[in-house]
């Protein structure tokens, strides 16, 4: 290996770059123009896994927009034959937006997320792509708070919350016991609402009720509900309240807490 190489490799990205040139090389001996092996697909998903597993917490308070959208791309592509010259554009693409989240890195090193940080793998959800939804937007929460952006990390907590609420739901064989809870949500029939009319109040009171969450976690939960709503400006203002970054760290280790009690 060249020295360059080795430079490279001991980067915080370096192993994923190394893996983005080894499957470049892959796609570039496929002769036809699909990716028809099962074993070449399954190399494409696991450099794209690895981005959103391993190493986008580390780009803490960068811009990984693009980096994100091409490695969801593969994602998608790999679980058809994707067209080899796409995928080869893509990868190429890739790579130079590494080697630009590199130099940053580099030049100007993000603080470490702590351990806990960490997104769960989220195996209690049996839908893989909406674990891929809780794994993005847990890592969301942590880029904001490590950007020193209270509010915006605060109201993504909320959002996740409410998609973790979905997913607890989501895994009972019998739901029955949901829609017939007393403060589950009803039209003007009385008639139980479907889950796309629930908002995230409904969802704290009916976890609350069917003891998915204690009353502490209840309580938290309906203040991010009410710093969510913040979203809005002028409901900023008319709630005359400002969060500071130590706000939305104590609200993000009780959130966590919530989190591992619902799934």
């Amino acid at each position: 290996m060249s020295r360059k190489r080795d430079a490279a490799s001991a980067s915080p990205i370096g192993a994923l770059l190394d893996d983005v040139d080894r499957l470049r090389a892959v796609v570039r001996r496929v002769r036809t123009p699909q990716i028809w092996s099962e074993e070449d697909r399954g190399h494409i998903r696991a450099v794209a896994t690895a981005w959103f597993q391993s190493y986008q917490t580390i780009a803490v308070g960068r811009d990984v927009g693009t980096i994100n959208e091409i490695s969801q791309w593969l994602l998608t592509a790999a679980e058809r034959a994707p067209s080899t010259t796409k995928v080869s554009k893509r990868l190429k693409q890739l790579r130079a937006q590494l080697i630009s989240l590199q130099t940053q890195l580099i030049a100007s090193p993000s603080p470490s997320p702590a351990a806990t940080d960490t997104a769960p793998l989220f195996g209690a959800v049996p839908d893989p792509e909406m674990q891929k939804v809780l794994v993005r937007r847990w890592n969301e929460c942590v880029a904001c708070l490590g950007a020193g952006a209270p509010m915006a990390a605060t109201v993504m907590m909320g959002g996740l919350l409410e998609t973790l609420f979905l997913a607890r739901i989501n895994r009972e064989p019998n739901q029955a016991a949901i829609f017939t809870a007393k403060t589950a949500p009803k039209d003007k029939n009385g008639a139980p609402r479907p889950l796309n009319q629930w908002g995230l109040k409904d969802y704290i009171a009916v976890s609350h009720e069917l003891k998915w969450i204690t009353q502490s976690g209840k309580d938290v939960s309906a203040v991010l509900q009410n710093y969510r709503n913040y979203i809005h400006p002028t409901k900023e203002l008319s709630g005359q309240s400002t969060l500071v970054p130590d706000d939305a760290r104590m609200f993000w280790a009780v959130f966590k807490a919530i989190a591992a009690r619902l799934l």
